[in-house]
């Protein structure tokens, strides 16, 4: 037998192998995972894709580019699906110390713990000096901040019961009132809100905050995706693992960028102009035309909307602690056009009482150009104020924009071209 032709074996060798490394590359890509934003820490995005997180790095691949990158934590902000919005069925959302928010369903009561249910994440349990509350899911309970000697149950027709809460599932709330055990309908409930709760350690050493596909927040200190998987701790420490297209969002927490929306306020203050209950104050939502009873309303200005921000109304302020681990504050604001036409505030930002930054007589129309606030290390709080100004607190719907501490002071920002501003529909005064 003749034998084989070496150039028809070299060349069938070379395509043999040349195969060989398209698999490998479809595998590789088969793990990943497209349509993601990423986010770096001097508020650039991109469109990637994920490959993987672990205790080192975030790894991606740009999008029109074939070479993975990795992203060092110490540049790392978020990362975001485009296109993919969360939703569920789920009646409830338990409500934690940390500003975690995790829909499901309670489980029960048990030595001083409550016991949670939740669709992807099972079952797992949190002190009852840990959480703040239970929420109708897509509802609010501004008075949660609040400290409170008693449980106190809102009731969806306005009613309202306080006592010590003895168990609640699925099905019944056991409220002990005087020494008398009540059994109420979970059903009926609008929210209830936890007395003696504790207060959060501040945060240190790097954490991640998760959104899930369900809308839920849970704030982790170990995260590791690698296929298809994603890795984590809860709340309780019991280690998880769940699809990745279960996860929509990942945050790093305590990183070179910290929203303010994230953090615990020290204090949250709001004075209505007249008599009558204060205002709430909405964390990555803005204020509705009616602030006492409408539900949140995404922050946005033009035709850009804002995942980041606080919602508030005039008088307003927000006290944070500063441990000296921040450099910078950078925001934006704006009142957006809508019946806002009477709209006029006074903004200030203060670092121990001293006011460093201040605008008077903001109106609606306006987007704010970045504010960045040089943070000395000494400084100990940093206070986000809105003021009245003209025409009392007539309509003074305001948004602080992706307020941030920085751990770096930043280089100076190229401004953003037009259009930075709306038509402003404020009455001209007639003489």
């Amino acid at each position: 037998m003749a034998p084989a032709c070496p150039r028809i074996s070299s060349s069938f060798c070379i395509l043999h192998f040349a195969l060989c490394i398209l698999h490998f590359a479809f595998c590789t890509r088969a793990y990943a995972d497209s349509g993601w934003v990423l986010t770096t820490a001097d508020f650039r995005s991109q469109p990637v894709t994920l490959n993987a997180v672990d205790a080192a790095a975030v790894s991606i691949t740009p999008v029109g580019k074939p070479q993975l990158a990795t992203i060092a934590y110490d540049d790392f902000l978020q990362l975001e699906r485009a296109s993919v919005v969360g939703s569920s069925n789920e009646r409830f959302t338990l409500v934690l110390l940390t500003g975690d928010r995790i829909l499901g369903q309670p489980a029960g009561c048990k030595d001083e713990r409550i016991v949670w249910k939740n669709p992807a994440l099972g079952e797992f349990s949190v002190p009852l000096k840990a959480a703040r509350g239970i929420l109708r899911t897509g509802r609010n309970a501004d008075a949660l901040d609040s400290a409170r000697n008693d449980d106190l149950v809102k009731f969806s027709n306005g009613d309202s019961a306080k006592g010590i809460v003895v168990d609640v599932n699925s099905d019944k709330l056991k409220l002990d009132v005087a020494g008398s055990v009540v059994e109420i309908p979970v059903g009926d409930i609008e929210f209830l809100h936890f007395g003696q709760a504790g207060k959060p350690e501040p945060a240190s050493g790097r954490a991640f905050r998760l959104r899930l596909l369900d809308g839920s927040l849970v704030t982790t200190s170990s995260l590791t995706i690698s296929d298809t998987k994603t890795e984590f701790k809860l709340p309780d420490g019991a280690s998880r693992e769940i699809p990745l297209a279960s996860l929509i969002a990942i945050e790093q927490l305590n990183g070179p960028v910290s929203w303010l929306s994230s953090r615990l306020p020290e204090k949250i203050v709001q004075i209505p102009f007249l008599p009558g209950p204060p205002k709430p104050t909405r964390m990555d939502a803005a204020l509705g035309e009616r602030p006492w009873s409408d539900g949140p309303k995404p922050i946005s200005f033009g035709n850009r909307t804002y995942a980041r921000g606080i919602g508030v109304y005039a008088y307003s302020r927000i006290d944070y602690v500063l441990h000296g681990s921040y450099k910078a504050l950078r925001t934006q604001y704006c009142i957006a056009v809508g019946r806002n036409q009477y709209a006029d505030v006074t903004v200030r930002i203060k670092l121990d009482g001293k006011t460093v930054h201040e605008v008077e007589h903001f109106r609606a129309g306006v987007l704010a150009s970045p504010v960045v606030v040089e943070i000395p290390t000494a400084a100990k709080l940093l206070t986000l104020e809105v003021d009245y100004g003209d025409n009392n607190d007539a309509q003074d719907r305001f948004n602080w924009i992706e307020p941030a501490l920085l751990r770096h002071i930043p280089a100076p920002e190229t401004p953003e071209p037009p259009p930075a501003t709306q038509p402003s529909t404020r009455p001209v005064p007639v003489e």
